[in-house]
């Protein structure tokens, strides 16, 4: 047994899952000294504490005793009998989309976009119902996810380019996809570049759309961001389904959908999500509700690879900052598209998707929920109400630039009144 390969395990599982030793040791009660020791490969957790550790890490004990091996997932997809036909297409996945949308479609941000598509179409599926589901249950479940993956509550800032990002990078991909399924009960593999071969991925996307379920993945509609697979044609080197981007396509079929060339042979790198059957809830809606906090107070990305992203209130004292002068103000608020339509989206749009979420706990659990969620809601609301004022004010630009600092200012204490009733609403659950 390799100890120093099984205390860097131990270090990647106990991150991924987003403890610190501290945090970690005292889930054990256990010293934080006892988790370097493991980390650095001087000892070994007992037996005991490998049992808690697989349950708290939601692993098997042999993922932890043997670092170089798959996760048992891949392997039994692996030793299933994979049998395939040579193409297969899934009818009636609807189509959605953030740039050219269909009618009544409001979903913008890919990830919870497409992961709420595959849901509700494999829920359809497994009802014997058609897949063609309504786009008012699409954008109720995005709208829950909003939630759920804590995309609502983020902020980015990128501060060498003085500009409001996106916010689909606010939290780790993996992370994010864990506690949706959790939430839904759902068996699943998320799968990259580091525990899966081509083939192997080629594979498990032919199985799972063989068996009615589209996989979500990330690159496959050739621009890096998530897509729906619903379909392959030549053993699956040819992938088809729903992009956000449809213009960046080798090319479409009849229906408008994405038919690529899977690249297998060259050195990809992928996330893709693939959903198998249900199993038991075990992520609530408190637990939703403490990453929600989380997410609030985060002060950098999520996502390791976009570090430099300053999050959270420390975002927005960043942009406070930059708008130091009027004609600085009037800048950012008016004049760089990709700003603008990021302060749009991020500021309100976001934060707005949330709302559905919170009057379903209003509606589950008491009139105090109730009140304490009229609450949340007229605080977006004014967020909403006073961004939409600031574009009455642009012929005087003293008194534009004050309004749009204002609004900054108040955003953030809107923001900690939100904190405020979220720790009302989990005391209440």
């Amino acid at each position: 047994m390799d100890m120093q390969q099984m205390g860097k395990k131990i270090a990647a599982l106990r991150k991924n899952n987003r403890y610190t030793q501290e945090t970690l040791a005292e889930k054990l009660c256990i010293s934080p000294q006892a988790v370097s020791k493991w980390e650095t490969g001087i000892g070994l957790p007992e037996a005991s504490m490998l049992i808690t550790l697989s349950k708290l890490f939601h692993i098997s004990i042999d993922v932890i005793l043997q670092p170089e091996k798959k996760p048992d997932g891949i392997i039994d997809f692996m030793n299933q009998n994979l049998a395939a036909p040579a193409a297969k297409l899934l009818k009636d996945i609807p189509f959605i989309s953030r740039w050219n949308p269909p009618p009544e479609c409001d979903m913008f941000y890919s990830m919870p976009a497409m992961i709420a598509e595959a849901l509700c179409c494999i829920e359809a599926y497994e009802k014997s119902e058609s897949q063609n589901v309504a786009m008012e249950l699409l954008n109720d479940r995005f709208r829950d996810l909003m939630h759920i993956m804590g995309i609502g509550y983020g902020f980015l800032w990128l501060d060498s380019r003085h500009m409001i990002e996106e916010l689909w990078r606010i939290n780790d991909f993996y992370d994010m996809a864990d506690r949706v399924m959790r939430y839904y009960g759902r068996n699943y593999l998320w799968l990259t570049e580091k525990d899966t071969t081509p083939d192997e991925m080629r594979r498990i996307i032919l199985w799972s759309v063989d068996r009615g379920h589209p996989v979500v993945m990330e690159w496959a509609g050739g621009i890096p961001e998530f897509s729906i697979i619903t379909g392959y044609e030549e053993n699956g080197n040819t992938l088809i389904g729903w992009t956000y981007c449809g213009e960046c396509a080798a090319k479409t079929n009849a229906w408008g959908m994405f038919v690529n060339p899977a690249h297998w042979d060259e050195d990809s790198k992928f996330n893709a999500l693939v959903i198998g059957d249900v199993g038991s809830p075990t992520y609530s809606d408190k637990d939703s509700l403490h990453y929600a906090l989380e997410v609030l107070d985060r002060k950098v990305s999520g996502d390791k690879s976009f570090e430099e992203y300053i999050a959270g209130d420390a975002a927005l004292q960043k942009w406070m900052n930059a708008c130091d002068t009027d004609e600085n103000t009037i800048k950012l608020f008016t004049v760089s598209d990709i700003f603008t339509y990021g302060l749009q989206h991020n500021s309100i749009y976001a934060q707005k998707c949330s709302l559905p979420y919170y009057k379903k706990l209003g509606e589950r659990y008491s009139r105090e929920v109730h009140d304490v969620v009229c609450q949340i809601t007229i605080a977006i609301d004014r967020i909403e109400s006073e961004r939409n004022g600031l574009d009455r004010l642009k012929d005087n630009p003293a008194e534009h630039a004050a309004a749009c600092r204002q609004f900054i200012g108040n955003l953030i204490k809107h923001r900690e009144y939100i904190r405020g009733w979220i720790k009302e609403i989990i005391e209440l659950l």
